[in-house]
């Protein structure tokens, strides 16, 4: 018996001591676990803080390219007035020229019919006893002709210095022209430093996004984002557009005499909304998304996105004004226009906005430069339109084309 309990303790003390030993195992697996976990969550951290960092870096990139495209396009506006004021110079001094030799010839031609009449001498007319009206006739025309002759020498004169200062003005000109052109030139030098800038950033943050779920969520953030500003700036036209209608009706209720009966004016908004199969295109490029079609596994394109050289025109498709124009992450360059009753036009991945909040805007007015601002690999455009804050297919409302 004292044999039986001594095996039976050792088995039970080293079936408790294999327990332990295997409890020390896991808790220690567990403890390497949450240190892995740990080191992951600093390194996702760390990943978010560097993926900000690009966004930032890439948003002032794309805003001082913005501000560069602006002014590039607004130098070859001043080129182009530029050229047709030195075309203009340019005839005015071929037509000067012209009444210059007009003016030679016919000094040339009075001075030989003075030569030729100038023979005759006006003491010897009187001395051979020749008829008074016939010499005050004579004396006459040579006084005309020598007025003829002075008035041509002075206009010669006044022409000779239109011509001169007609030369001065034209090479003055084209001394502007030069400095625009070699601003021009600077400019686009600075600009494509810019753009090689912006492009080494997108690269890097597109390294960052190759995953699904990385990408997904940044997609997300970004399209939370717009929805947040387009929301901001509907409801901050509605405001100035009930203050607008609320200062017209205080403004026609002091205007109006006292028994006068008040009419009562419809209220149309701020524009005429959007006619649907009339509105232009805003660029003119390929299709290569369309509303609806699936961006990601998760994520469907809420517009259209046309591809186009970067610096192309793109163009308000109705009136309106400018509700919103800055930089948005994932869409870069964006405008947003109000266009009443409740319709709103988005133009984004821009490489310059050319109008800001306020602006009115006609129907087909340049308000943007296409570009690929956002993190884009190719340019071109995105483009929206929006009913009451809900992204509505835009094919249907543009003309077909």
């Amino acid at each position: 018996m004292g044999t039986q309990r001594l095996i039976v303790s050792l088995l039970l003390s080293t079936g408790l001591m294999a327990g332990a030993c295997a409890w020390a195992d896991e808790n220690k697996d567990l403890s390497n676990v949450k240190g892995q976990i740990a080191s992951q969550q600093k390194d996702i951290k760390a990943q978010q803080q560097e993926l900000k960092a690009l966004q930032q870096q890439l948003a002032k990139d794309e805003k001082a390219i913005s501000a560069l495209a602006r002014e590039l396009n607004q130098t070859q506006n001043k080129l182009k007035n530029n050229e047709r004021e030195l075309a203009r110079l340019d005839k005015e001094h071929s037509s000067l020229n012209q009444q210059a030799d007009e003016q030679r010839q016919q000094l040339a031609t009075q001075l030989r019919a003075a030569y030729q009449n100038g023979r005759h001498d006006y003491l010897k007319l009187l001395l051979n006893g020749q008829d008074s009206n016939d010499i005050d006739r004579l004396l006459h025309y040579y006084a005309h002709l020598n007025q003829a002759r002075a008035d041509a020498l002075h206009t010669l004169a006044d022409i000779r210095r239109r011509l001169a200062d007609n030369r001065r003005q034209a090479e003055r000109s084209r001394a502007q022209l030069k400095d625009l052109l070699a601003g021009q030139q600077k400019q686009q030098r600075s600009l494509q430093q810019r753009q090689n800038e912006r492009n080494q950033t997108a690269k890097k943050i597109n390294a960052q996004l190759e995953q699904d779920n990385r990408r997904l969520a940044n997609l997300q953030q970004a399209a939370s984002h717009l929805e947040q500003q387009i929301k901001a700036a509907a409801e901050r036209a509605e405001r100035d557009r009930l203050e607008r209608e609320r200062r017209e009706a205080a403004s026609r209720s002091q205007a109006r005499p006292s028994g006068h009966t008040p009419v009562v004016a419809k209220t149309q908004g701020n524009f005429g909304g959007l006619a649907k199969g009339s509105l232009p295109w805003p660029l003119k490029g390929k299709l290569q998304h369309r509303f609806g079609s699936a961006r990601t596994s998760q994520l469907h394109w809420k517009g259209l996105l046309i591809g186009a050289p970067a610096g192309r025109q793109v163009k308000a498709v109705a009136n309106g004004q400018v509700v919103y124009a800055d930089w948005l992450n994932g869409f870069g360059m964006v405008m947003v226009i109000d266009h009443g009753k409740g319709y709103l036009s988005l133009y984004g991945h821009n490489q310059s906005l050319l109008l800001g909040p306020g602006d009115k805007v006609s129907a087909g007015q340049a308000i943007a430069l296409s570009g690929e601002s956002g993190g884009q690999d190719k340019p071109g455009l995105y483009f929206e339109i929006r009913y009451r804050g809900k992204a509505i297919d835009p094919l249907p409302w543009l003309r077909r084309g």
